[in-house]
């Protein structure tokens, strides 16, 4: 009973809701039939406000466009410099108004007008692009600069809110090329007039740079000088003479001790020397180093400020012709240094090598750094003028040896005294700073320039030095041994050779030539060891000076022994006469003759004095030991002379000038 009851009320409840399920969708049928006519009237009224809205501003903008040209008049006729991007900002709209008269009523005055208002502004942009270059550039001076050839510095050549305005004018510009170029004439073109600007105030701030650069390096680049920097280079050559000034500086060369660097110059005193060139070939490298910065920091502003498809024209134009100009007083600094390696002033080409370095480590950097073509205008020039040094430089290498091997002035330039000769001072002086240029001069013997990061491996360019120097030593021996035929004297001959084989000998131990020809096995002998026997050969043929005095020394009847109570006959008496004779007079004359002859090295010179004294002293001791009491002169005093001491004096005395 009370399952159906339950059933029942349940029943009655649908119906009941279902009723008024019904009844409610049939009021919101009816409510929506009431509200969506109001509605779609109301968007009927939106839509016309809204249209309304926009053609009042649209007539707005048509109205503004008619007094837009009074409007910007006088702020578009003014210059630049108040607001940069304020005044962009009018000649966007001025550029919008010309835009809408051209669509809708292109033949209209207002057209003309707002054109010849745009073409005002933009001249005014121009302009105002020239003056920031020319007033806000920064003033570079050499402390803004980097003297490491190694990394090359970007440096600001403008001041950067000026920079800042410079970009927002040419990307203006630029955006705004095609419109320009549809309606006005082909020759309004304000890209190109920008680029123009840009190049002429450009050019003229990297010549001004430069010129201030050089001031300070006392160099006479760009301006109205003589060429080679404005000075006037002196022929500088060898000197011949055999005089006491070039022994003293041969002296004080054989007792220096040290490795010789590329600033060491003090090795060559014997040879006049042209500051002129070796200071201006310096300051020429720290020029161009400078130089080198200014060109890439002047590359990268390019990329800044001006369009990327002219960046190349426009860097070209900057760059070309102070590179030219650079290329040429470097050729007139190569052309110096070939006339004065001409006069056998060969230390010129020790500025070249350091020009060489300097130039060759800033191409090394631009391309490594900065992809720059150096194959290719305006940075061609450099690879011009290292080619030339290459040149040059291996072309003096080549003549040096030919002139140390033939040496043309044979025997007016050999010393009376038997010293070191300049030209073996000379040529170990400058091997010696070959040494220090090692890699660049192997380099070059090599015959290969320097690309990019490459070098040769390190055991070729010792085997090159190694070869060249070889070459060099062999060929200075030769003419050695020629000039010493000069002397007519075969002790002094060989006394000069031995002065010269023992300075080479000191110059190869002192400096690192001789572990670079052991290292490199060139002969395959010991050149210490030859040198030395080479020494003591000549030494054999020095002695021979005192081979009379020998011969009057040793008795041939070396058996007899005379005493003081024997009588001797005149013929005894005459023969121990004529060896006292002939002994004090050698001794006397050779007292003379090799006072006036001279040998540099103190320690050599007394191993000369100690050789005479041993071979000598002894033999004259016995000589007298053996005479002094014989009665062969009723004035033995009067042929014993000297007594040991005086002769060890007197042998002594040789090789000393002073006396």
């Amino acid at each position: 009973v009370s399952t159906q009851s339950t059933g029942k009320k349940s029943s009655s409840l649908t119906e009941n809701m279902k009723e008024r399920l019904t009844q409610f969708d049939d009021r919101l049928i009816r409510l929506k039939d009431q509200i969506m006519p109001v509605y779609d009237e109301m968007q009927v009224k939106i839509r016309a406000q809204t249209n309304g809205e926009l053609a009042i501003k649209e007539l707005d903008k048509v109205a503004r466009y008619y007094c837009l040209r009074e409007e910007l008049d006088r702020t578009i006729s003014n210059d630049v410099s108040s607001s940069v991007p304020e005044y962009i900002k009018n000649m966007k709209e001025l550029s919008k108004a010309i835009r809408f008269f051209l669509d809708n009523n292109p033949n209209s005055n207002e057209v003309k007008k707002l054109k010849e208002l745009f073409h005002t502004g933009f001249n005014n942009m121009c302009k105002e692009f020239e003056d920031v270059l020319k007033k806000r550039s920064r003033n570079v001076t050499i402390k803004d600069m980097s003297s490491d050839g190694d990394k090359l510095p970007i440096i600001p050549l403008i001041i950067p809110e000026a920079k800042e305005n410079l970009s927002l004018i040419s990307k203006w510009v630029a955006e705004n090329h095609v419109f320009v170029k549809n309606n006005y004439p082909p020759d309004v073109d304000f890209v190109r007039i920008i680029c123009t600007n840009y190049v002429t105030v450009q050019k003229k701030y990297l010549r001004e740079k430069l010129e201030m650069l050089a001031n300070a390096e006392q160099l006479a680049i760009f301006a109205n000088a003589t060429p080679i920097m404005g000075r006037r280079v002196r022929n500088a050559e060898i000197t011949r003479k055999g005089s006491k000034l070039s022994r003293e500086n041969v002296r004080r060369q054989s007792k220096r001790g040290h490795k010789r660097t590329p600033s060491d110059h003090t090795s060559i005193q014997t040879i006049k020397e042209d500051i002129n060139v070796e200071q201006t070939a310096k300051s020429f490298a720290k020029v161009g180093n400078y130089f080198a910065q200014l060109i890439k920091s002047e590359y990268y502003q390019i990329q800044d400020l001006i369009t990327p498809s002219l960046c190349e024209r426009v860097f070209v134009d900057i760059v070309e012709p102070a590179m030219t100009h650079f290329e040429g007083e470097g050729m007139s600094l190569v052309k110096a240094a070939k006339e004065q390696i001409l006069n056998n002033n060969w230390v010129a080409v020790f500025p070249l090598i350091m020009l060489y370095q300097s130039l060759n480590k800033i191409k090394c950097s631009l391309i490594s750094e900065d992809q720059l073509d150096f194959e290719t205008a305006p940075l061609a020039p450099i690879s011009k003028l290292i080619s030339a040094i290459t040149t040059c430089v291996k072309e003096t290498l080549d003549q040096f040896k030919c002139f140390v091997e033939d040496d043309a002035v044979k025997t007016s330039n050999v010393a009376s005294d038997g010293t070191v000769h300049q030209l073996t001072s000379n040529v170990m002086s400058i091997c010696g700073q070959l040494l220090a240029y090692e890699e660049t001069v192997g380099t070059l013997l090599k015959g290969v320039q320097h690309q990019g990061t490459r070098k040769l491996p390190q055991s070729n360019i010792h085997r090159q030095m190694a070869t060249y120097i070889n070459g060099i030593l062999k060929a200075l021996e030769k003419n050695l041994e020629s000039k010493s035929k000069v002397y007519d004297n075969k002790s002094l001959s060989a006394l000069f050779l031995m002065n010269n084989y023992n300075y080479i000998r000191n110059n190869l131990k002192e400096s690192e030539i001789l572990t670079l020809l052991q290292d490199n096995h060139h002969d395959g002998v010991d050149l210490d060891a030859r040198y030395i026997d080479w020494i003591h050969k000549q030494m054999e043929v020095y002695r021979l000076w005192y081979q009379p005095m020998i011969d009057v020394m040793t008795d041939s009847n070396t058996g007899t022994v005379f005493r003081e109570s024997d009588k001797l006959k005149d013929s005894q008496k005459d023969a121990i006469k004529t060896k006292f004779k002939v002994f004090n007079t050698t001794l006397e004359e050779q007292l003379r003759i090799q006072q006036k002859w001279a040998i540099p090295d103190p320690q050599f010179r007394e191993w000369v004095r100690e050789g005479n004294i041993e071979a000598i002293i002894f033999r004259y001791e016995d000589m007298c030991k053996r005479y002094e009491k014989v009665n062969f002169s009723s004035n033995n005093k009067k042929y014993i002379i000297y007594s040991t001491e005086d002769v060890e004096k007197t042998l002594t005395m040789f090789f000393d000038q002073k006396f």
